[in-house]
């Protein structure tokens, strides 16, 4: 956890035995869960548009950041965190996840199209986790049955955003685009939340 909160009061109790998890597995845990869970919301159609996001949003708070307030031992309420699959256009004062690559260049994924970003693309800048996802196939607005086999969650959805301002910028144009999930390392970010930045 990187802790940008003005006050370091722990308020929640600790469960010891999730200290031995980093965030990279407890999003990992997630996106094996919604991977599993997929293909069987879809002879129910909740696999799409409103079905599936009351679903995956909840789950998403459920499974990480009530994860996180029992691993660290602060209150983490759903309105003080960045809603999974949403565009913030400011991510200071609200809790989130950062993507911390592994190496100093790596693929984005974009339409399907690959093109590379290195140390210098990342100056200046952080890359937010926004959903586990798949550049291809629009999962917002569904798949057809025979399609599911396709779909297994193993990119990651980021925003590109200002270290300075906390603000969305751009990579080669691109604001949001998709890198592996064996690409990066997550990192959950505590702010103090701030009302007056989500208006």
């Amino acid at each position: 956890m990187i802790d940008n909160r003005l006050s370091k009061v722990k308020n929640h109790e600790v469960d010891d035995s999730l200290c031995e998890l980093t965030d990279t597995d407890i999003l990992l845990n997630f996106q094996q869960a919604i991977t599993s869970l997929y293909p069987h919301l879809i002879p129910i159609h909740a696999h799409a548009y409103y079905a599936w996001d009351d679903i995956v949003m909840p789950l998403f708070y459920e499974m990480v950041y009530k994860t996180f307030t029992y691993k660290y031992g602060i209150e983490i309420e759903p309105n003080e965190t960045h809603a999974y699959m949403f565009s913030l256009r400011c991510y200071q004062g609200i809790h989130h996840i950062e993507c911390f690559p592994k190496s100093s260049s790596f693929k984005g994924i974009l339409n399907n199209d690959y093109f590379e970003v290195n140390e210098n693309d990342l100056k200046g800048k952080r890359l937010i986790f926004k959903s586990f996802g798949d550049s291809i196939h629009g999962l917002r607005t569904g798949l057809d049955t025979e399609n599911t086999d396709a779909v297994n969650f193993e990119l990651v959805e980021i925003d590109v955003i200002c270290s300075q301002s906390n603000r969305l910028t751009d990579i080669d144009g691109c604001t949001t685009f998709y890198i592996h999930k064996d690409d990066v390392e997550f990192v959950f970010i505590a702010e103090t939340f701030n009302q007056d930045l989500r208006k």
